[in-house]
């Protein structure tokens, strides 16, 4: 189970903020359907307001996606400052093994190429490996994507480049995981979190990364003091100025203006107004502003990252005074009500009552995603696969406590509970089954319907409704 001691707590107006003005920033989110799933405002390495909306709580895991890059690179970051990598050593040095057994016949780019280009998003090459088959093995896949220009000279956002700093790392004998553990976390009273891993047992690096929020909250803490953790230096003092100002500037017309294109760091992103931040796909947010000493963590499913920023610009972040305020009971008595009825609601399946048909229950094989089986019990419907079985109710979503599925990539510790939630509804003849994965955030919806010739089964990736990708869409007869 996750643990973290607690930074100090003070109220909005001892850190200069109106309690209004973060009732304002919720209401907002809500208005404009971002869907958060909990935050932390920090000043002064005191937490003035925490939310959590329900499911989520300040015990549960979530994946952070890419804010899992920034982690990495302040592992990256006191490896360096302990003499134990060097930011300029050649990747095709590291991974002279790698080399050989990818075949390829390294020119000036690839012999060129440094760690710092890849903690810069600048190694020179167009696209990342992709396909089913690369994390074999990441390291070789890497090494054979072509270039277009020299290292250093473009920016261009390459996750498996923070890959093969966490792949850098396990050269010199560090794992990524245990490393952060032990240099980081331990210190500030933080344990319980977890990384993916490849076959190689090696930290997926620019992803991957599950936490309690208060840890980024932490983070962003420690960065504003310049590595600094009470009386100890966790992270170098020079890596963190240079990890924290732009190192390279991003082309307008790769990845457009605003927080984009105001200059990458160390694996962390700077803004226009100033802020730097480390982020991750979905809205996972460590947000820190020196001016105000502020650190906003947050994690989320949104689709629009740049209005969850603003908003908190807007409402937060531009309201803060310079001096505390005088306390405000009624603001406060406000914004506590309004914290204590935060939820994170997902889309339940339609319903129009009818019932299952008896033709979808029962026991199916040759599935491409393995053998599944459906049975239902009063309004209780039961999925069985791959040893597994999750419940899943009519018009609401009932909470599974399981343990993660080994996969090609996996945590190295299976037993941690993994909350699963499914609803499921008849629509039209066909039965939906709807499933979120709490910590991962993941959404997988399952239609079945009786055809002519057995079932048809249409399994889609739901995370965002609005892009919904087709894993599956196929009839199958049933055992």
């Amino acid at each position: 189970m996750p643990r973290v001691t607690p930074l100090p707590r003070c109220t909005p107006a001892q850190a200069g903020l109106d309690p209004r003005r973060i009732v304002a920033m919720i209401d907002d989110y809500q208005a404009r359907g971002l869907q958060i799933h909990s935050f932390l405002l920090v000043r002064h390495g005191k937490v003035l307001c925490e939310g959590y909306y329900a499911p989520y709580g300040p015990d549960q895991l979530q994946t952070v996606f890419s804010l899992s890059k920034t982690f990495t690179s302040v592992a990256v970051g006191i490896a360096e400052g302990e003499g134990l990598i060097r930011l300029d050593e050649k990747v095709i040095d590291l991974f002279a093994e790698e080399l050989a057994v990818s075949g390829v016949t390294p020119g000036k780019e690839l012999e060129s190429l440094t760690l710092r280009h890849l903690l810069r998003m600048s190694t020179g090459q167009p696209e990342e490996p992709s396909g089913e088959n690369c994390w074999e093995d990441m390291r070789v896949a890497f090494l054979k994507q072509a270039f277009t220009d020299m290292p250093g000279e473009v920016f261009r956002y390459n996750t498996s480049a923070t890959y093969m700093l966490s792949a850098a790392l396990k050269k010199k004998g560090i794992d990524l995981e245990d490393y952060l553990q032990e240099k980081l976390f331990t210190p500030m009273g933080i344990s319980g979190t977890r990384w993916l891993r490849d076959p190689h047992d090696i930290c997926t690096g620019g992803f991957g990364f599950s936490l309690v929020p208060e840890v980024i909250a932490k983070l962003g803490v420690c960065i504003l003091n310049d590595g600094k953790w009470e009386d100890k230096q966790l992270i170098p003092r020079n890596y963190v100025a240079a990890a924290t100002r732009a190192q390279i500037y991003q082309a307008p017309d790769v990845l457009g203006m605003g927080d984009w294109n105001a200059g990458y760091g160390y694996q962390m992103w700077m803004c226009v107004n100033g802020c730097f931040r480390g982020d991750g796909m979905y809205g996972q947010l460590c947000l820190m502003d020196r001016r105000t000493d502020t650190v906003l963590a947050m994690t989320a499913l949104v689709h629009d990252m740049g209005t969850e920023m603003q908003v908190y610009y807007n409402n937060v972040l531009n309201a803060y005074q310079p001096e505390p305020l005088p306390e405000d009971e009624a603001a406060m008595t406000e914004l506590n009500a309004r914290l204590s009825t935060l939820r994170y609601e997902r889309t339940l399946p339609e319903d129009d009552g009818a019932p299952i048909p008896a033709a979808v229950l029962g026991r199916y094989e040759n599935l491409p995603f393995g053998e599944m089986t459906l049975a239902l019990d009063g309004d209780v419907l039961t999925l069985a696969r791959q040893g597994v079985t999750i419940k899943a109710a009519r018009g609401t979503f009932l909470r599974n406590d399981m343990a993660p599925l080994a996969d090609v990539l996996t945590y190295r510790d299976l037993t941690t509970i993994f909350p699963v939630l499914m609803a499921w509804g008849m629509k039209d003849g066909a039965l939906v089954l709807r499933q979120f994965e709490v910590e991962g955030m993941q959404e997988v919806t399952l239609t079945f319907k009786p055809a002519e010739n057995g079932v048809s089964i249409l399994l889609q990736e739901t995370t965002n409704p609005g892009q919904p990708y087709t894993v599956y869409n196929g009839t199958i007869q049933k055992a």
